[in-house]
């Protein structure tokens, strides 16, 4: 019931006190970090070109809002949250950032939207 060729989720979803106490919104929005997030598994770099392939296949899915980088990683971290922004995409581009003057300035810098 809970696992197929395509999707696996919790038995405990299809338990009817559980499901009897769930109350879903109209919309689930869904906020992607794998272009930020995904870098921090050992190994895993993407380069300039890779992230905005990636982010395009995102939007592509349907996927509301991308977390494309942290721009004070490095000059080809910031161009390309400048290069994704400049898609103009359907999904809202966001970076992370730190509480710091300077990140701030560079997520203004890049154009995005949080």
């Amino acid at each position: 019931m809970w696992i197929d060729d395509r999707w696996r989720t919790s038995e405990v979803n299809y338990i009817n006190e559980i499901r009897d106490k769930m109350h879903l919104p109209k919309k689930v929005t869904i906020h992607d970090a794998t272009l930020r997030d995904g870098e921090q598994t050992p190994g895993v770099v993407f380069r300039k070109e890779e992230k905005i392939a990636i982010a395009k296949s995102l939007d592509g899915l349907g996927v509301d809002r991308i977390e494309a980088g942290m721009p004070a990683v490095s000059t080809e971290d910031m161009q390309a949250v400048k290069e994704i922004v400049n898609l103009n995409l359907k999904a809202k581009i966001m970076v992370f950032s730190r509480a710091m003057t300077v990140d701030i300035d560079n997520a203004i810098d890049c154009g995005v939207w949080g």
